[in-house]
């Protein structure tokens, strides 16, 4: 898939995503069905934030691989293509992510409710939906970076 195509398709599910937060998000309460179907979403939005990280490195030839899914956001972060406020949103969502799926026996319910109600994803989906725009110089720290 050529990557505009792919940046095309990152768009098309965040939308939809964010479609489903933003109507869980004006309900007073969340139904079982109505949670689990908050949870996917911001799971699904997160998932593919990641992905679109990834792909950017990857696309900009980036000489090195991230391994797991908050380096791809801290590499973005060290080449300054992030700022410090859309780093720290993206940062605590895959921690977020991963309580989900992997502490899910201690998974604060609360958490991910305050998260709908309050529209904390937005940054998230803000990240999704805008193109990069990188200078030359830019390109370069992505070309040439090193840990």
């Amino acid at each position: 898939m050529k990557f505009q195509d792919y940046l095309a398709k990152t768009v098309e599910i965040a939308d939809e995503e964010k479609a489903i937060l933003d109507e869980l998000s004006s309900r007073e309460v969340l139904n079982k069905i109505e949670f689990r179907a908050a949870k996917s979403s911001l799971q699904t939005l997160i998932e593919n934030a990641i992905g679109k990280a990834k792909k950017i490195l990857k696309h900009y030839n980036c000489p090195i691989t991230p391994s797991r899914s908050k380096d791809a956001i801290f590499f973005m972060y060290e080449m300054g293509l992030i700022d410090d406020e859309r780093f720290e949103a993206l940062n605590s969502a895959i921690g977020f992510r991963n309580s989900m799926i992997h502490d899910y026996m201690k998974f604060d319910k609360k958490i991910l409710v305050e998260i709908v109600k309050e529209q904390k994803y937005l940054e998230i989906y803000r990240f999704l939906i805008e193109t990069p725009n990188y200078t030359e110089t830019m390109k370069k720290r992505i070309e040439s970076f090193s840990i």
